[in-house]
């Protein structure tokens, strides 16, 4: 007898439990949400245009041919900020004169200069920082609009090429330095 009671009040605490355990199961509940967090981009596009001689609007630069000493030539060089995100940016342009086949020398790149805009843009490093963070959909100030070729070239330079190479990189501002210059996190040199 004993033993039947035993068993019983184990029958009916196992019976509880499970009542107990469907009651528990039933009031509770399992949710898994999924958060996307999209990061941001830095994206910028290189604008070169040129003022016509006989126009007022810009149009896209093209090469020049038979610039003589002396003469000014119309390059308007400009960062756009296509990204989503506020970016610093910096530009370097390189200078470069290619004598005519048979003319040899020692070929003098300050004879080409450009007229950089220095209240809205820094030289350091052998970049040219631009001074504000350029804001989404945004244009630079010009980094310079004119060449120039020296009313001092002789010769030597008749039938030459002169290239100027202009590249431009972005970094993000947000939570970067407050200042393009000091700003982490630009691109290695490949040179």
């Amino acid at each position: 007898m004993k033993k039947r009671r035993v068993l019983a009040c184990a029958v009916l605490a196992a019976g509880l439990s499970l009542g107990g355990y469907g009651t528990y199961a039933y009031f509770t509940a399992d949710v898994t949400v999924t958060n996307v967090i999209t990061s941001g981009n830095v994206e910028i596009a290189l604008h070169e245009t040129m003022k016509p001689e006989n126009g007022e609007e810009e149009v896209p630069f093209e090469d020049q041919t038979g610039v003589m000493p002396g003469r000014k030539v119309s390059k308007i060089v400009r960062v756009e900020n296509t990204g989503g995100q506020p970016a610093y940016i910096r530009v370097r342009a390189e200078k470069k004169i290619i004598l005519a086949e048979g003319i040899s020398g020692d070929p003098d790149v300050s004879l080409v200069s450009c007229d950089f805009n220095r209240d809205a843009w820094t030289e350091k490093d052998g970049y040219f920082y631009y001074h504000d963070p350029l804001q989404p959909g945004e244009f630079t100030e010009p980094l310079f609009t004119h060449v120039t070729f020296d009313r001092d070239m002789g010769n030597m330079y008749q039938d030459s090429r002169a290239e100027i190479t202009v590249s431009a990189q972005a970094v993000q501002q947000v939570n970067n330095d407050h200042s393009a210059s000091n700003a982490q996190g630009w691109p290695e040199d490949k040179n």
